[in-house]
């Protein structure tokens, strides 16, 4: 009887062995020789539930007789079990497919959720180490947020996605096509067309410097030698919204209010406009971008007082929307309002005075620009008519306009007032003869 007392002994450790797998609890063998491991791991902030129960044959099956760790199901398929499989015709996250979960996720405990080795940002920049490079970091992909965007597992959409763009952008901004005309680039390619989606060296992860990103589309607008200011530095959005305005090109406001925020065109006390201007037309006699010509003109525009002579060409910008009979052609109604009797004072001041010489031979004198009486945007007088004038930027002398029944009245400094009249009946005054004084007046 002595003999068969040992095997006796032995049933209950048999039957614990038997009996523990199916309870779903650790053997205590388990913690005999695993105790020391059990006890730093059970520390640990985040627990997976099987281990955290003690459940440790939900994925452990008993040793083999070599003493090797045996898992119930291998791969990715022990972890299927209790987990979601990626759906199928997903696109997978390769460190599935080459690692299995175990390529992210520490089976037993981890200081970070959901059970990954290390934290977030340092796993996933571990693989993607390039993305956030840049200077500039895309928010969403900082403190491990790369799963703000990105699903980790699968995805139906390109780069394990969590939907396609622009959807996914305006989960957390605004939508900038809410309002009126949308950008072709936004509307056409999406947001990832100018913006990286991570990092970037230049300002709003743009995928190139302000200026190089809008001219790779927009090459043309810059072919000119005089550039407007505002458009150099990368300062297209000084002018234009990136993504959708309610005004056209995308403008920030109505032209000339969006002009009239840098430049100040009119004084306080300019009450008359020029026609153009007054009806928003800043672009009818100024190029936005470039322009081959000084102040970006559309046309030649003589700003030399007193030119050597005259031609259509020299005025060409004016030329544009008044006819050139307001210079070129006789006194008569209908073609200018600067007129004594039947003499185009237009005439008379811009092609200069036709004076005969010694010899009887007709000569042109003095002639003056449009420059000289007018100003291009605006006056406190009508017809735009300069008041004040000054020499090498200090003050000189005024022209006072005053207009008559059926003409005007003009004084330049200290000179005698001269007057024209339409009529022709005061042509005493001598204003047809003195033509020397910067007088004019525009045509109805």
């Amino acid at each position: 009887m002595e003999k068969i007392r040992p095997i006796f002994l032995l049933l209950p450790i048999a039957l614990v062995c038997i009996l523990a797998p199916s309870a779903g609890f650790a053997l205590p063998v388990c913690a005999e020789c695993h105790g020391e491991w059990l006890e730093s791991a059970k520390v640990r902030k985040v627990l997976h539930p099987p281990f955290e129960e003690d459940d440790c044959v939900s994925c452990h099956d008993d040793h083999g007789d070599d003493g090797r760790l045996v898992l119930v199901e291998e791969g990715t398929a022990l972890c299927f079990q209790c987990h979601d499989e990626p759906a199928e015709g997903s696109g997978i996250h390769p460190v599935i497919e080459d690692e299995g979960c175990l390529g992210c996720h520490d089976p037993h405990g981890s200081a970070s959720r959901p059970l990954l080795t290390e934290p977030a940002e340092d796993l996933c920049l571990g693989c993607h180490d390039d993305v956030m490079a840049g200077a500039a970091r895309h928010e969403a992909a900082l403190d491990g947020g790369c799963t703000d965007c990105h699903s980790p597992h699968a995805s139906r959409h390109a780069k394990l996605l969590l939907s396609e763009p622009p959807n996914l952008c305006l989960d957390c901004h605004d939508d900038p096509t809410a309002e009126g005309r949308v950008h072709a680039a936004v509307e056409d390619e999406g947001c990832l067309f100018c913006h990286g989606p991570h990092s970037s060296e230049n300002r709003r992860l743009l995928t190139e410097p302000a200026e190089d990103l809008c001219l790779g589309c927009h090459d043309d607008v810059m072919a000119g030698a005089v550039r407007h200011e505002a458009a150099l530095d990368g300062g297209c959005t000084d002018c234009h919204s990136p993504h959708a305005s309610g005004h056209a090109k995308l403008l920030l406001s109505k032209v000339p209010d969006l002009c009239t925020d840098c430049h100040e065109v009119v004084g306080p006390l300019d009450s008359h406009l020029h026609t153009a201007l007054a009806d928003g037309g800043c672009t009818d006699c100024h190029l936005p971008h470039a322009a081959g010509r000084p102040k970006l003109l559309t046309g030649a525009y003589n700003m030399e007082r007193f030119p050597d002579g005259f031609s259509e060409g020299m005025y060409e910008l004016c030329f544009q929307c008044h006819d050139p009979s307001l210079v070129t052609g006789k006194g008569d109604q209908g073609v200018t309002n600067f007129r004594n009797g039947p003499k185009n004072l237009h005439d008379v001041h811009v092609q200069g005075q036709l004076v005969p010489n010694k010899y009887g031979i007709v000569k042109r004198g003095k002639a003056r620009s449009c420059s000289v009486c007018h100003d291009p945007h605006g006056s406190s007088q009508p017809f735009d008519l300069i008041r004040e004038y000054s020499c090498q930027g200090v003050f000189c002398f005024t022209m006072t306009y005053h207009p008559l029944e059926d003409g005007g009245r003009c004084m330049v400094g200290c000179h005698k007032p001269q007057s024209y009249h339409r009529s022709g009946s005061g042509a005493g005054d001598r204003s047809a003869e003195i033509s020397g004084q910067p007088v004019d007046q525009k045509p109805d």
